[in-house]
């Protein structure tokens, strides 16, 4: 007697084909923020400060990363502002880059601001009326450090987290924030004297957003509410 083999079926073998193709196309876009809402507290991708930096830009860049155009795209949340003074409020930054190629970012863990300074980086505006620690504190130079030049790879996303004490937050109900990043310049490279060769690329390869600027769409800060 002879049994039948499913593998046998056209109809499965295409089946299992397309499965392969929609976790391909629609995976790295729809997995993570499935699994995010779905358990709040696991992140959709790694932290940013985990990213590779970008070493040696003079002679290492993706040319498929060079030739993208606005390749990064944004989205921020937030958690609810606690009704309690032992509570946190924790803002959650998804960097995104939906081309195929490497991309380099400007990103200092420590100069996330709060507030646009026209600086190049990370940042979110609040829409509203907020008390909450600000920290504008950064500066621009003709050639960024390679310590603040992460790299991500095609249709990669990396996460920044500002967490604050509730005691040092007060926000108006209806509040929103926008996350944004700016790119002031492509990112000078120096030649050194005792440098053999003419560097590759005359860049450090970061003017990639047009206009230099891209933020998130807004997000209304969920404000819990004390039962009367």
């Amino acid at each position: 007697m002879r049994y039948f083999n499913r593998t046998e079926n056209p109809n499965t073998l295409v089946g299992i084909f397309l499965l392969v193709l929609l976790a391909v196309f629609i995976g790295p876009n729809m997995l993570p923020r499935i699994v995010s809402s779905v358990a709040p507290n696991i992140d959709e991708a790694v932290p940013c400060a985990w990213l590779q930096n970008g070493i040696d830009r003079a002679n290492h860049q993706s040319l498929i990363g060079r030739a993208a155009v606005n390749p990064i795209r944004l989205a921020v949340r937030t958690g609810s502002v606690p009704n309690t003074a032992d509570g946190s409020f924790r803002i959650t930054i998804t960097v995104i880059n939906e081309s195929l190629g490497t991309v380099p970012i400007v990103y200092n863990e420590q100069q996330v601001i709060i507030g646009d300074n026209g600086t190049s980086g990370l940042g979110v505006i609040f829409d509203g009326a907020v008390n909450i620690p600000l920290n504008s504190a950064r500066q621009d130079s003709a050639s960024f450090p390679e310590a603040n030049i992460r790299l991500l790879g095609p249709r990669m996303r990396c996460v920044h987290r500002m967490d604050f004490a509730a005691s040092q937050v007060s926000i108006t109900p209806g509040t929103s924030l926008r996350a944004f990043y700016r790119i002031t310049s492509a990112g000078q490279i120096f030649q050194t004297q005792n440098l053999e060769a003419t560097p590759i690329y005359p860049d450090q390869g970061l003017a990639l957003i047009r206009g230099g600027y891209v933020e998130s769409q807004p997000f209304t800060i969920p404000i819990t509410l004390t039962a009367q």
